[in-house]
């Protein structure tokens, strides 16, 4: 009996326990959407089934200066957070929040910490795919009252938010780039 209490306990501290923290998923995702977009082709278990490699042209692709900058942000965030995605696993755990992700023509940055918007009382505002593009689908809209999620850099002027109508009792609702310019929306109360 002694022994296979020793044993249990030794397996017990065999070392680290690699799981994907959901804090660490989504900038992995953006990240590698990134890649994806530019044609990268996945190697790893994971890469292959979030991506699907369908279109991949190979492992040296050429990404936009933006998309640069943003890659270098983002892999400064996830050694900031101390990110170490296990890719021999198939599978993210907030796969389905962030396949909405793929919505949008300019991805967003993510930050390590988040701000908040209560009780928006500003104008009704479309929230769209990318700042600007006025002539794409409109995602949803920023309505009175409702409270704002921050938690992605700005991009000169333009936030990439997500919604809720509710408050922040309610589900979230929609999510995309609104135009606020340079500063803060106006609200009954900043969190963050």
């Amino acid at each position: 009996m002694p022994r296979l209490v020793l044993a249990l306990a030794l397996l017990g501290l065999s070392g680290p326990v690699f799981a994907n923290e959901p804090y660490c998923e989504e900038p992995w995702f953006i990240r590698n959407l990134i890649f994806d977009r530019a044609g990268y082709c996945f190697s790893s278990p994971l890469g292959q089934a979030v991506f699907d490699n369908a279109d991949c042209t190979g492992t040296d692709v050429t990404l936009s200066e933006r998309d640069r900058e943003a890659v270098a942000l983002i892999r400064e965030m996830e050694d900031l957070l101390d990110c170490n995605m296990d890719t021999s696993v198939q599978t993210l755990s907030t796969l389905q929040e962030l396949n909405q992700l793929r919505r949008f023509a300019l991805l967003p940055i993510p930050v390590d910490a988040a701000s908040g918007c209560i009780g928006y009382l500003g104008p009704q505002l479309p929230l769209l795919v990318a700042p600007g593009a006025y002539d794409g689908p409109v995602l949803g809209t920023l309505t009175l009252e409702s409270s704002i999620l921050f938690d992605f850099l700005p991009e000169d002027g333009w936030e990439f938010v997500t919604v809720y109508p509710n408050g922040w009792e309610g589900p979230p609702g929609p999510s995309g780039w609104v135009e606020l310019g340079q500063q803060q929306p106006q609200c009954r109360e900043i969190a963050g």
